[in-house]
């Protein structure tokens, strides 16, 4: 089935409806847009249900991560931030972290980390942080400490300190990191809120309007924001409840971004190209070269049963490692996408990549939980097929 009619097919109200609605964006190595098209509704309440379309504004999540890493990199350049410093000078926080190495009974048991955390752990996920959702061993600290998972409302210092999982650059967990890179941003350039740093750095040189963590400065945002969905365990869809957090306090570079599908890819457009408006291009190749001296962590990540299609967005491979901004694919993956190729996505099943020996870049944007939602990986996955059949066709 080509792939419009698999989109329409997908989003069309009634019995056989696989996802709500999605917005898709992809674009070739000179930044001309290969494909575009929204189908389906903001929601599947009849009463408030509208067509999608492409303006759409989405919670994009995890998406945010991209965009903070080259925030982080923006100052390596200017010698503000140094990627294998330890990263306590600015962030006092992790002066001295403890490891939580176990439990004896119910009392948590630690020891103090003998390495130092540097930036490029915490943008890579190496520095021995976690998320407390994704750990059973951070969530039930959090449960002995009285606290909630995600407490703090959205206080990085607060929300994402907790003890770390192992020695800082001797493992891979999906974590926290690259929110505390964001508060490093924030505290060498005088204290600005992350959020400005990105209009002045990122949304203006590449007009971007309908990006930003507070939707309720932004009418773009607001006025177009997808409400959320969730498939439940019998795979109904229904409405349910924002996820993101509400009016945090601090500006969350892990997560808290919202953004149109057409908004985000010139990010992703400006970094295929290589044009010098976000990064100079040593740096653009250092975000898409392998980080991790031992990916055997990552991989096993990637490849578990449950969790692994969300983290590898369904690619069907076993050869990864992790580049500043994403994961990498290691090998050609026939019909999908080259060696090289750096992806990420967000919780409600948005997906993004980069493909430079394909020539092309993409975004799959949806508003559905739970993450890792096998209708939407496979429609994303069918996108990225379908684009790249397109640029191969195009060359």
């Amino acid at each position: 089935m080509a792939w419009e009619d698999e989109f329409e097919a997908a989003t069309k109200p009634g019995p056989g409806r696989r996802i709500v609605g999605a917005v898709v964006v992809a674009a070739d190595s000179s930044g001309n847009i290969l494909h575009h098209d929204a189908k389906g509704t903001t929601s599947v309440d009849p009463e408030t249900a509208k067509p999608l379309s492409e303006d759409a504004t989405f919670w994009i999540a995890s998406c945010t991560k991209l965009l903070t890493t080259v925030c982080a990199l923006q100052n390596v350049e200017q010698g503000k931030l140094v990627l294998d410093d330890d990263v306590s000078e600015i962030l006092p926080e992790w002066k001295s972290p403890d490891i939580l190495t176990g439990w004896d009974q119910d009392q948590p048991q630690f020891k103090k980390a003998t390495k130092k955390i540097t930036l490029r752990q915490l943008l890579t996920h190496s520095s021995g942080m976690g998320y407390d959702f994704l750990s059973s061993d951070l969530a039930k600290w959090r449960k002995w400490r009285g606290e909630e998972i995600r407490p703090g409302g959205g206080d990085i210092t607060v929300q994402y300190f907790a003890p770390l999982l192992y020695e800082p650059g001797e493992n891979w967990a999906y974590s926290v990191g690259i929110d505390w890179a964001g508060k490093m941003v924030e505290r060498v350039n005088s204290g600005i809120r992350l959020g400005e740093y990105m209009k002045q750095n990122i949304f203006e040189p590449l007009g971007m309007t309908s990006t930003g963590f507070r939707p309720e400065e932004n009418d773009k945002i607001s006025s177009n924001l997808c409400p959320t969905t969730t498939r439940t365990a019998q795979g109904e869809l229904v409405p349910a409840a924002p996820y993101a957090i509400q009016n945090p306090k601090d500006d969350l570079g892990g997560g808290g971004l919202f953004s149109s599908a057409p908004d985000y890819v010139k990010v992703l457009i400006s970094l295929l190209k290589n044009d010098g408006k976000l990064l100079k291009p040593e740096t653009v190749k250092l975000m898409l070269t392998p980080q991790l001296p031992d990916d055997k962590y990552l991989v096993a990540t990637a490849t578990e049963p449950l969790a692994g299609p969300m983290f590898r967005a369904g690619v069907d491979s076993a050869a990864w490692n992790f580049g500043l901004g994403g994961i990498l694919n290691m090998e050609d993956v026939e019909g999908v996408c080259k060696k090289g190729t750096i992806t990420w996505g967000g919780l409600p099943n948005l997906f993004w990549w980069i493909d430079p020996a394909a020539g092309n870049c993409g975004m799959y944007a949806s508003q559905i939980i739970p993450p890792g939602d096998a209708e939407s990986i496979a429609l994303a996955l069918a996108y990225r097929k379908d684009i790249l059949a397109k640029s191969t066709r195009s060359t």
